[in-house]
């Protein structure tokens, strides 16, 4: 009987072999010691790994004592490597719950949110695109009409109302007195990008509400009341169709919370009924120079009238800047 000694994990161990044992035997021992699966197994024995022939574990020549001479010295310690089947399970458990999160990762917004390109997006679209040559920056002007071209709320309302613009231009800066203006109902719209002093370009925002005003002129040629429930349910729709974009956060089915704006829902065009909330008075007030009248309404109430009112001189300043032609 031939003792072995081996050390696994940092403690010390004894395999009891006979003298005929193969490194076969010797691996079989060690693993039914040690819980780890033979074919798992590596043994070292003065720097090099023991070799077994699992084919021919019975030949003479794989005799342990005969084939590694010495290794049963008592200062002789081989060591073991190796790891258990619990361990493995327990990486195995691992990498499948990684691999169920990645499974279930909602699809990045960037991803989530891209549209499926249709027939629609190249027929209900604006054409080709003019800046002005004679000033500079040229291809930041061009920039700014591209982006609206592909404004994600633009394209959904060319879209819903099947309209197609021929061109978008710059309008010349020297037309002071208006922002812009629509031809023969879509065959042209000029938009006035650059500021009075030509040092730089108009808020984007303040450029696509003047583009939303021009497209209502596809169906109003007047400012009045229809053009202005169009124009304000364009204003509703831009939101609608892109409201992930405009920094907003949508809250209902159509009423949206901008933080620009200090929450007000915008651009309602009748109030809403709420609940009994009196947590606010109101006292009196004139609308359209009728006489007053005091009544008792809600904040949400007050803001809506405050949002109308808000609506209405912006309608007028906007009418005001509008060439339509």
């Amino acid at each position: 009987m031939a003792t072995i000694q081996y050390t696994f994990k940092g403690q010390r161990h004894e395999a009891y072999m006979e003298a005929t044992a193969s490194t076969h035997d010797l691996l079989e021992s060690i693993s039914t010691q040690t819980s780890l699966p033979v074919t798992g197994l590596k043994v070292s024995y003065k720097g090099k790994a023991l070799k077994v022939d699992h084919e021919t574990p019975d030949d003479t020549s794989e005799h342990l004592l005969i084939k590694y001479p010495g290794i049963n010295a008592p200062n002789v310690r081989l060591f073991v490597l190796g790891t258990t089947e619990h361990d493995i399970a327990k990486v195995h458990t691992i990498d499948n719950h990684v691999q169920t999160r990645k499974n279930y990762r909602p699809v990045p917004a960037a991803k989530r949110l891209q549209p499926v390109r249709t027939p629609e997006d190249d027929k209900y679209t604006f054409g080709s695109i003019q800046v002005l040559p004679q000033f500079e920056q040229q291809d930041k002007a061009r920039a700014v009409l591209e982006r609206l071209k592909q404004d994600k709320g633009i394209i959904g309302i060319m879209k819903l109302h099947k309209w197609q613009v021929g061109s978008l231009i710059e309008l010349s800066p020297a037309e002071k007195t208006i922002l812009g203006y629509n031809r023969n109902k879509g065959e042209l719209i000029a938009l006035r990008l650059r500021t009075d002093d030509l040092e730089g370009f108009r808020h984007y925002d303040a450029v696509r509400k003047v583009l939303l005003h021009e497209l209502v002129h596809n169906v109003w040629s007047e400012h009045d009341d229809n053009f202005h429930a169009l124009n304000r349910q364009l204003n509703k729709e831009v939101q609608q169709l892109d409201w992930t974009a405009q920094g907003g956060h949508k809250v209902s089915q159509g009423d949206f919370y901008n933080p620009e704006t200090g929450g007000i829902p915008g651009y309602h065009d009748d109030l809403e009924e709420v609940g009994n909330d009196s947590a606010w008075q109101g006292g009196t007030y004139v609308l359209g120079g009728g006489r007053g009248r005091t009544e008792t309404m809600t904040t949400r109430e007050l803001a809506a009238r405050a949002a109308q009112l808000r609506q209405i001189e912006s309608e007028k300043d906007e009418d005001g800047m509008c060439g339509a032609k």
